[in-house]
């Protein structure tokens, strides 16, 4: 018996505009490599959260209305993404809104979320409550955030950056990046950036020779990435290790690659500060597609 419908689909949340076009087709190269289901996922508006009373009547006059926008925008994805991959497995539904709530639910059952964003330096999460604020905040999964200037958004041959920093979910960042770039053939660039602030557990200005910190970065590294190639000899894995921020290091190299993956470390209850320092400057700024790792649980 096919089992594949069984396992976790890769899931993109789409509206009508033409960068959640390109997030569909984005997600659905991973899931056509990876011969998983894509499931394409459409927010309806909900006037509850309008907190009006006249929401009732609202819902009652307007519904069919939604409906039928909604099921139009899930055809216009799936004919985007059958264009491209017209074998590929799609599942297509609506959800009760709001998009980052509906979203986050999803991932829970999912391997992977994509949300289209408006470009660098004008993601959504600049927005408190935004859908991708949401999301990357509260996913269960990793969520890709798609920026593409290009006239395809599917994968193409330059790199996977990764950046690196020691902590368990930098490798569950190792391990999406090397998916990723097993899955299209592309090499691994993974980025280790240390300052006085972050140096393996010492402050540079303390340390009288440098070099000792410098050859803890390396280890770091080195511990890191072990044993990726011996799981996959074809892996092209390159490094970078610089005294340097992170968040700038990762940016810098950002630039001539086409997806960056970080994880994210952030805890606090403030959207400001539930990603991560490094996470949050990655993607307000990379030119590229930004994938951030969370905890599952």
């Amino acid at each position: 018996m096919n089992d594949l419908p069984r396992r976790k689909p890769v899931v993109v949340g789409v509206d009508n505009s033409e960068r959640a076009m390109k997030a569909a087709v984005w997600a659905a190269a991973i899931a056509h490599r990876r011969s998983l289901t894509l499931r394409i996922a459409h927010a309806l508006s909900n006037p509850a959260y309008h907190y009006s009373e006249a929401a009732p009547l609202f819902q009652a006059e307007f519904a069919p209305e939604v409906e039928r926008s909604a099921h139009e925008v899930l055809d216009r994805a799936e004919r985007r993404v059958r264009s491209e991959f017209p074998e590929i497995m799609i599942s297509s539904g609506t959800y009760p809104g709001p998009a980052g709530l509906a979203l986050t639910g999803l991932s829970r059952h999912a391997q992977m979320v994509a949300v289209g964003s408006t470009g660098a330096g004008a993601v959504e999460a600049l927005v408190t409550g935004s859908t991708v604020t949401r999301v990357v905040n509260r996913a269960r999964c990793p969520v890709a955030v798609i920026r593409s200037n290009a006239p395809s958004p599917i994968p193409d041959n330059r790199p996977v950056v990764v950046g690196v920093d020691g902590s368990e979910l930098s490798s569950l960042a190792i391990a999406a990046a090397v998916e990723f770039a097993a899955t299209f053939d592309v090499p691994v660039l993974a980025v280790h950036g240390w300052d006085d602030d972050i140096a393996h557990g010492h402050s540079i200005t303390k340390v009288t020779n440098s070099s000792v910190v410098e050859d803890e970065q390396s280890v770091l590294m080195a511990e890191n990435l072990a044993g990726w190639r011996e799981k996959d000899p074809d892996l092209q894995l390159t490094t970078v290790i610089e005294r340097a921020n992170p968040a700038e290091l990762i940016l810098k190299y950002a630039h001539d690659a086409q997806l960056v993956v970080v994880g994210s470390h952030g805890h606090g209850r403030l959207v400001g500060t539930l990603l991560g320092s490094t996470s949050r400057n990655v993607l307000h700024h990379a030119p590229c597609t930004v994938m951030i790792c969370r905890r599952s649980n």
